[in-house]
């Protein structure tokens, strides 16, 4: 826990230019609020049960981060809703019988939104609280820091 303090206390220490609270995503599969004093953001993974990632989860956390770094966010932790998994990984059903087009646009924007988590121009810690294999993994191996 001490490594995720330092995190946080380093990350407060930066001046916000962002509003308080908002989604970028109409069903809340990723919920993002800001503190306004740090001008560090807390994205969630909101897809019970498990958080397993599909294609419109990735597209929310991807749209996410975009509005992040637009707004000039000042770092960000990544977690989870739900409090005994943080991300189950890919959703094996986007894999099932797949469409052509589908599974093409899944895989691309996969691969964009690891990218623009990894490259992010703002600190970013993944504050792991359950399970994480498979992708939930890259997720937060894609973080500057996890705890």
């Amino acid at each position: 826990m001490r490594p995720l303090k330092q995190c946080i206390n380093f990350l407060k220490t930066i001046k916000p230019k962002m509003p308080r609270k908002y989604s970028t995503s109409a069903d809340l599969l990723v919920k993002t609020t800001v503190n306004d004093k740090s001008g560090v953001a807390t994205v969630s993974l909101n897809r019970p049960p498990v958080n397993s990632l599909n294609l419109e989860l990735l597209q929310s956390l991807g749209e996410t981060l975009n509005v992040l770094e637009q707004n000039k966010c000042h770092g960000m932790i990544l977690t989870s809703e739900s409090p005994s998994v943080f991300c189950a990984g890919l959703d094996i059903l986007e894999m099932y019988k797949p469409d052509k087009d589908r599974v093409c646009k899944f895989w691309t924007t996969l691969q964009d939104t690891w990218l623009k988590l990894y490259l992010s121009p703002y600190p970013t810690v993944a504050a792991i609280n359950g399970h994480s294999p498979a992708g939930g993994c890259l997720l937060a191996l894609s973080c500057f820091k996890f705890v």
